[in-house]
């Protein structure tokens, strides 16, 4: 493999796939997303995490490994398929440019979407400037 995607819900395999990426050296991207439910509405932040040679403690302390004890929304079977597809869309964008094909100044190591406002946050990696 010579790049990864992961969306995988936090659990014991993602950490040992996680752990596995990064003994191999191979970049890889990783998705998630976290939401909650308020008035009946449903809120929260997608998470694009790109994770290279040069940045695995950072980019690690970013991502979901362990599974949570909370109630998660979607077993309750909502239907977000749009922000799945939102956050597969921003992690292929990622990569695009990572393989050069889109102009990437910022170089930003993770992208956060905010549902409730549309609001895209970036870490943007200030050593490459």
């Amino acid at each position: 493999m010579g790049f990864v995607f992961l969306c995988i819900d936090a659990n014991p395999a993602k950490r040992l796939i996680v752990q596995s990426l990064e003994d191999f050296g191979i970049t890889f991207i990783d998705v998630g997303m976290g939401l909650f439910e308020t008035n009946a509405t449903i809120g929260g932040i997608l998470r694009v995490t790109t994770s290279q040679a040069d940045n695995r403690l950072a980019a690690r302390a970013n991502m979901s490994l362990d599974g949570s004890t909370a109630t998660d929304l979607y077993e309750r079977n909502i239907q977000v398929a749009d922000l799945n597809m939102l956050n597969a869309t921003l992690a292929v964008q990622k990569w695009k440019k990572l393989m050069g094909f889109y102009q990437d100044t910022a170089r930003e190591r993770q992208l956060l979407y905010t549902v409730r406002s549309n609001l895209v946050t970036t870490d943007v990696d200030h050593e490459s400037d």
